[in-house]
């Protein structure tokens, strides 16, 4: 009731601009308009999807393997990938490119058809793509001949390149699209400039991501530079004699584009692959070795120091351990008044209670501790001491896609409780004298003690 009087009241306050409409018309779209506001913005604008990592966090043994796909550019690319990996032994980088090829000439080599028969072949998680350093020509349509740049020639282009992308992205593959550089003529750049138009428009559409690489090889100007800041920041030629190709050292520049992107995204990958860790039933029974059945809650892990569960001691065992705890201890083995008598616990009033656990095969009986008490001895720091020390969290791989948290204190390492507390930073020698700049008092007797007359 109200939020249709509240419909009708909006509608009786139209906007001017229904004035010139029937009267019947102007009411009932200005009740139609005035009832979708009112709606919450979460039902105007539907719920926010989930973001997930672009990458796949679960690759095939947990290897990923980037095929890198294009002309001689993409060749090129390919070594520089190559060395700026070198070190990382769970990234494979495969050569698939093919040089004097592009989407322009399909008679002598059509990437569309023959990308069909890679993707048969081998399966990739990443592909890494650069190509259009021969596509500056003129398309053939028929008998038509399609110039470079003309609107024609962008429609068939572009639907070549969309159809290369979309067999990537229905592979499940996480696409790169490494865009062309500045050339050195100024024609050729031109025609770069269109293809990378192209590039980023269906990279876009289609899922994949565009890396522009055009400033990176442009002086203070913008314009063509053969040389520039090579990885260690020396000034190096980068550009080869043609002004398209790189050298060595130009292309390890143009494989760190595509490095940042490409890092960034395996970290979000591994950041998703251990979070199922947290609260996934099987992959904690995984790395517990313990068998759960699938939708069960894990059971705790028997402590050493909690009370056995409802399956009862043997007799005998339990016997022996009292007798053996206690041998001359009046009233042992009495159960104590009006509650049946527990195996090893004793009756007296100056003994403390004893606490009857199970470690592996063997019965143990030792003193019980107050939980309360225990819990509060273990966390509350004691008056006038220090205050209690942060833990480390240590993370190590265990494989599969499934990672071991561990937290170490002193609390919990009694190679580390006996140490001597470290003095937090700002109060450190060294960072009060060569950070701060303070000057410390000097002791009597020392070097940087002046006073006078001396000591």
């Amino acid at each position: 009731m109200s939020r249709n009087a509240s419909c009708l009241r909006s509608s009786r306050a139209a906007p001017r601009f229904f004035a010139g409409l029937p009267a019947a018309a102007a009411a009932l779209l200005a009740l139609l308009v005035s009832c979708l506001a009112a709606l919450p913005a979460s039902a105007q604008q539907g719920t926010a999807p989930v973001q997930r990592s672009y990458i796949n966090p679960f690759p095939t043994g947990d290897r990923y393997r980037v095929v890198v796909l294009g002309d001689s550019l993409g060749d090129g690319l390919w070594s520089g990938l190559y060395r700026a990996f070198q070190e990382d032994t769970n990234l494979e980088f495969i050569q698939r490119s093919k040089v004097s090829t592009g989407f322009v000439r399909t008679d002598s080599y059509d990437w569309n058809a023959e990308l069909a028969k890679i993707l048969k072949e081998e399966s990739y998680p990443i592909a890494v793509v650069m190509i259009g350093a021969n596509d500056d020509q003129a398309i053939r349509s028929g008998k038509d001949s399609l110039k470079v740049g003309s609107e024609a020639w962008r429609e068939a282009y572009g639907q070549r390149v969309e159809a290369f992308i979309k067999k990537l992205r229905a592979a499940n593959m996480a696409v790169y699209w490494v865009g062309l550089p500045i050339m050195r003529s100024p024609d050729q750049s031109a025609d770069a400039e269109i293809m990378n138009d192209v590039f980023r428009e269906k990279a876009f559409i289609n899922g994949a991501k565009f890396i522009d690489t055009w400033n990176g090889f442009t002086d203070e100007a913008g314009r063509f530079s053969a040389y520039g800041p090579d990885m260690t920041g020396q000034v190096k030629r980068l550009r080869a004699d043609d002004g398209v190709h790189f050298t060595m050292r130009g292309y390890l520049k143009l494989a760190h584009f595509v490095e940042k992107e490409l890092r960034r995204d395996l970290s979000l990958a591994k950041l998703e692959r251990n979070i199922p860790l947290a609260g996934n039933v099987e992959e904690q029974a995984k790395v517990m070795g313990r068998d759960v059945a699938p939708g069960a809650s894990p059971a705790p892990a028997q402590s050493a120091e909690a009370p056995p569960s409802d399956t009862p001691e043997p007799a005998t065992a339990a016997s022996d351990t009292q007798a053996s705890a206690a041998p001359d201890q009046p009233g042992a083995g009495e159960p104590a008044e009006g509650t049946p008598a527990a195996p090893g616990e004793a009756s007296s009033d100056q003994a403390a209670p004893l606490q009857h656990s199970t470690v592996g095969e063997v019965s143990v009986v030792r003193p019980a501790i107050d939980s309360t008490l225990q819990a509060a001895q273990s966390l509350t720091p004691q008056a006038g001491g220090p205050a209690m020390p942060e833990a480390e969290i240590i993370t190590s791989e265990l494989g599969d896609g499934l990672t071991a948290v561990a937290t170490i204190s002193t609390l919990t390492d009694l190679s580390l409780a006996s140490s001597k507390p470290r003095l937090p930073l700002s109060q450190r020698p060294y960072y009060k004298v060569l950070i701060k700049g303070e000057q410390l008092k000097p002791k009597t007797g020392r070097g940087d003690d002046f006073a006078w007359p001396p000591s």
